[in-house]
């Protein structure tokens, strides 16, 4: 599985290099952005004895750490996105594997989405892993399936089994009691497979024609099939950016808006992406859609830590929404209140309405049962 990668030894975006004819150690020598035909982003932060396969894609400010006496493996044509932990730790437990005696790896064609933490564990190929899942100690056999904010733990998922939206995962039984994935969940892989290989392309191709600064900060998106004519981000006035926040593409942000550190707004895929005026948004959020949708965002939105929102999506005026959330497919109106951990799938939410923290809401049944706000109600 694992030959054709090439190793490369991180330490914090920096590799171990001379010693100065003065007795001095380096640890610097620049980071190589594109390696291997794969683009890794120059915001990532790697630790450890990390081998990368070819025409791999890493978004920007995911974290990739093997402790020592580790490895982690990424299979080709993989793809990592924002905000991601894949880590392998040397003192607990790991699954064997062809990697390394303890080690974190991937196969081939893996796609890992949005703030998902993966610790010591074995991915097999042609596998999905959704936004904020939480893998431990796990094996995913080939074609695997996971949807967004699942937690695994100390178990094998058989080859092409799906685990729901939120599933709780913590025994052998209930793994092999999981169903099969559909014909549309492997569509769905293919198409964001197809996706991430013209990123691992373009954004290599946008980097070496422009440098750095094309692929860090605000910058326009590479060009690729669906978006032949990428534009700038418009970025309202008086607004502050924190350290390490990328914003890619057709992304108009509002003014008198705050973007905090690690937030990846991403209108390289689906376009535009719209935040309105007053958006206090904090550390560690990501803006993505998928190919042929958008995100538009009113105004006075207030985010804490860790967040995904996902296109197709539209929202209100007045979202209010806690850490570690999902929002994705879905329509929310105005003075809307969404609680920490919550995953929100598929919905409308009206005016008013207060989603309790880790509430999972993914019928509209469900979503029509939210209580609204005693203002509302008069």
């Amino acid at each position: 599985m694992f030959l054709g990668l090439i190793v490369i030894i991180f330490t914090l975006n920096t590799i171990v290099v001379n010693v100065h004819s003065q007795g001095s150690t380096s640890l610097f020598e620049p980071f190589k952005i594109v390696v291997n035909s794969s683009f890794i982003s120059p915001l990532d932060e790697f630790f450890g004895d990390v081998l990368i396969g070819r025409k791999v894609f890493i978004a920007s400010n995911t974290i990739i750490r093997a402790e020592p006496d580790t490895r982690i493996c990424i299979g080709d044509r993989t793809n990592f996105q924002d905000n991601i932990l894949f880590l392998v730790l040397r003192r607990n437990t790991a699954p064997p594997s062809a990697c390394a005696a303890k080690s974190s790896s991937t196969g081939e064609r893996v796609s890992i989405a949005h703030q998902a933490n993966i610790e010591n564990s074995q991915i097999g190929n042609f596998t999905f892993i959704g936004f904020h899942t939480r893998l431990r100690n796990v094996v995913l056999e080939d074609g695997a399936f996971i949807l967004h904010g699942a937690i695994l733990s100390n178990v094998r998922i058989g080859k092409n089994r799906l685990v729901p939206i939120g599933a709780v995962i913590t025994t052998q039984a209930q793994a092999d009691a999981l169903p099969l994935k559909t014909e549309a969940n492997s569509k769905f892989q293919e198409e964001v497979l197809e996706v991430n290989a013209e990123f691992a392309e373009n954004y290599s191709h946008l980097y070496e024609e422009a440098g750095f600064d094309a692929v860090t900060g605000v910058s326009t998106a590479p060009k690729t099939s669906w978006n032949p004519k990428p534009v700038k981000p418009t970025i309202g006035q008086n607004v502050k950016l924190d350290e390490f926040a990328r914003i890619v593409g057709d992304v108009r942000l509002g003014n008198n808006s705050t973007v905090g550190q690690r937030t990846s707004i991403r209108a390289d895929e689906g376009t535009p992406i719209i935040i309105g005026e007053n958006a206090q948004i904090e550390d560690r959020v990501t803006f993505h859609a998928l190919k042929g949708t958008s995100i538009h965002i009113g105004k006075n939105l207030d985010t804490s830590d860790n967040i995904v929102f996902h296109g197709p999506l539209e929202v209100g005026d007045n979202l209010t929404i806690g850490d570690d959330t999902v929002l994705f497919r879905s329509k929310v109106g105005n003075d809307v209140t969404i609680g920490s951990e919550a995953i929100v799938v598929g919905v409308t939410l009206q005016n008013g309405v207060k989603v309790p923290d880790r509430a999972i809401i993914t019928t509209q049944k469900q979503a029509d049962a939210l209580v609204r706000s005693p203002r509302l109600q008069i």
